[in-house]
């Protein structure tokens, strides 16, 4: 029941605000009632216009990041005034988090145009966007080709379903000159693919592949609905600006339109695009709604509203969200209503923000000790490597930045290295096929170290009859799988041998979920660099080299990392957050700090460098808001690990406190 507010009597109405309930919603009774907990001074209109105002919200629907209507039109100014390439580049690039991911292809075709015609001015540019348009479309046909052959080699399948696919293959090669209104065609190709297969991985690799040729398409189609070069250049730009930006911008929206639509709890923000699909429907949710996919974009939307009440740009408290959240789990008949878990969520202020430490050059990683590359670092030498013509090229690379790389990364980068040093004339087929021989050598390894730790375990007293034969049983199936793998490990097959075969329902005594989680994860480490289907066409002189060293280097980068994960209880405050290699990163997973610095103890050294490094930049003012971060970081290794006092010797306590 919605009990409105009446704006004439809007102070008389307001005495009727009681405090907020508890956060937790399923209180299994329909009396709830609710009314939003505005300030007098603020009419309704006030609230809705800095709605309206809001940048960088989520939209509640669909999570795409939206901007409002003011900005939007200053974005097309922006855009109308460029003179070339690189600034629409640039302007387009500070505005990325704007672009769906159907019109993010804009940045990789403009980068290229700008590489090639340097010197090119504003009308060739968008002449060029234009013509490219469907050549990104027939480009991502030939890829998706490509991949779906990949998978019949390198997978194990059976002749019926590898039949299936390269008949697939067959009818895509002759898709009418991949043009993009044969969709429809690539589509019907596809489904019938889908339908006469029984692969287990059918449905992923349909959606993985429909995918990227539906966003190829929904591309093309908003960059061709006009001629970008007819008209003048200023013209063409705001064309360009609205074929890429319109459907971002944010509209007010009734969460029911049958509700008082004055009433704050029945309004929200979705963007344009979603606002036209759910034009003929009175309701925010719709019956036909995914209700788990709906209520994490909303989760989402509320922390973004969430932040914008703590940064002032919306001037209201949580009882808004309280309002909105319980009006929306009435409209779904309680199939969208958020728990404790998500209002904790909720309340994170910094999940969004930047670290401020995240952008310095040397730090070390606090679990490799090796330095960690920032992102512009990152940037400027993919740069190099996409300039690069050879392999020697790439292996001086890789040899000037060698102490940026992870243990296991390393591992590989020094690999590729060592070939290149014992054949200078190595071609580019070889060096693929002797580290991909190196890389099942290393998974192999992985493998037997598992099924060696698994196997200890049968000599074990505490374990029944019944659950040393499920051990043994999973190490023979390991062992199975790795003799009969020619080449490219399967990681759900892998997965669904680890957890599928051992059902003790009252608890994993084994521990095998999280040994599996580490287990893929230095699979996929392994094999990510080496095992991918990226075809760049030959006039761009990209190569399989070239993007196994842009992944090893993707590895090296910081990656923001919860020192105390976030299922676990962990808040999202700057003193539970640390830096990480993101190969270090995914080894950590969700395990607990005492656990990871169980595995690791040389984390405690590191983590003093690290710490040490931070406090430098610090002290010197070049970081702010880290005064404290040590200590934090310190404390939480003495208290949750142990009473380990390295850390907190140095940084965790001041002469006071002694």
């Amino acid at each position: 029941m919605i009990t409105p507010i009446n704006i004439i009597n809007f102070r008389k109405n307001i005495q009727q605000v009681f405090s907020n309930p508890s956060p937790h919603l399923h209180t299994g009774t329909q009396k709830d009632i609710f009314i939003p907990a505005f300030t007098g001074e603020q009419p309704v209109s006030e609230f809705d216009n800095e709605l309206k105002k809001l940048n960088g919200v989520r939209c509640a629907r669909c999570n795409q990041k939206m901007l409002s209507e003011e900005k939007y039109n200053s974005l097309l100014e922006s855009m109308s005034q460029v003179k070339n390439g690189k600034e629409l580049e640039k302007i387009l690039t500070e505005n990325k988090q704007y672009l769906n991911d159907n019109n993010s292809i804009i940045l990789k075709d403009l980068h290229n145009i700008n590489s090639e015609y340097p010197d090119a001015d504003i009308k060739t540019v968008l002449q060029k966007i234009y013509e490219d348009a469907p050549k990104i479309y027939a480009d991502t046909c030939r890829n998706n080709i490509n991949l779906i052959t990949l998978v019949t080699e390198k997978l194990f399948m059976s002749d019926k379903n590898k039949n299936e696919y390269l008949k697939a293959v067959d009818a895509l090669k002759i898709h009418k000159d991949f043009q993009p209104y044969e969709l429809y065609k690539f589509n019907e190709i596809m489904t019938a693919t889908l339908r006469n297969t029984d692969y287990p991985r059918k449905e992923k690799l349909y959606r993985k592949v429909m995918l990227h040729q539906s966003r190829a398409y929904n591309y093309y189609k908003n960059i061709s609905t006009k001629h970008l070069s007819d008209t003048r250049p200023d013209k063409g730009l705001r064309t360009l600006g609205k074929a890429l930006f319109r459907r971002s911008v944010s509209e007010l929206r009734n969460v029911a339109n049958y509700q008082d639509i004055n009433d704050p709890a029945n309004k929200i923000l979705i963007c344009r695009d979603c606002d036209n699909k759910t034009q003929t429907n009175s309701r925010y949710y719709k019956t036909s709604d995914n209700p788990a996919v709906l209520k994490d974009n909303l989760t989402q939307y509320l922390q973004d509203i969430n932040g914008a009440i703590n940064n002032n740009e919306l001037h209201t408290n949580s009882s808004y969200i309280n309002s909105l959240i319980k009006n929306i789990q009435n409209i779904s008949n309680k199939k969208i209503s958020l728990n404790g878990n998500d209002w904790s969520f909720l309340e994170y202020k910094k999940n969004f923000t930047d670290l401020p430490f995240e952008n310095i050059e040397g730090l070390p990683c606090p679990k490799c000790n090796a330095i960690m590359l920032t992102h512009e670092q990152r940037e400027k030498i993919f740069k190099q490597i996409n300039e690069s013509s050879s392999i020697k090229e790439l292996s001086d690379i890789i040899k000037q930045h060698k102490e940026n790389f992870p243990p296991m990364t390393k591992i590989l980068a020094e690999n590729f290295r060592d070939n290149f040093i014992r054949d200078p004339y190595i071609t580019e087929t070889l060096m693929k096929r002797k580290i991909s021989a190196y890389v099942k050598k290393l998974c192999h390894h992985e493998i037997n170290t598992f099924i060696r730790a698994a196997s200890k375990k049968l000599g074990d007293p505490s374990y029944s009859e019944t659950e040393k034969n499920k051990l043994a049983k999973l190490a023979n199936t390991l062992k199975d799988y790795d003799k009969n793998t020619q080449l490219f490990y399967n990681s759900t097959r892998l997965k669904d041998i680890l957890l599928t075969a051992m059902e003790i329902k009252d608890e994993d005594r084994f521990r095998l979920s999280e040994r599996a989680e580490e287990l893929m994860a230095k699979i996929e480490i392994l094999q990510g660099p080496v095992y991918h289907s990226k075809q760049i066409s030959e006039k761009e002189n990209y190569s399989w080299s070239k993007v196994f060293t842009e992944r090893i280097f993707r590895k090296s980068v910081f990656t923001k990392d919860h020192f105390i994960a976030r299922n676990n209880g962990g808040t999202d405050d700057l003193n539970n957050k640390i830096g990480l290699h993101r190969e270090c990163n995914q080894l950590k997973g969700r395990q607990s700090p005492s656990t990871w610095l169980r595995k690791n103890p040389e984390i405690e050294d590191y983590m003093a460098n690290y710490l040490r490094k931070i406090n430098e930049y610090s002290i010197n003012g070049e970081i702010n808001d880290c005064e404290n971060y040590a200590k934090d970081i310190a404390n939480k290794i003495f208290y949750l690990c142990g009473g380990r006092d390295k850390l907190r010797k140095e940084f965790g306590f001041s002469k006071s406190e002694e």
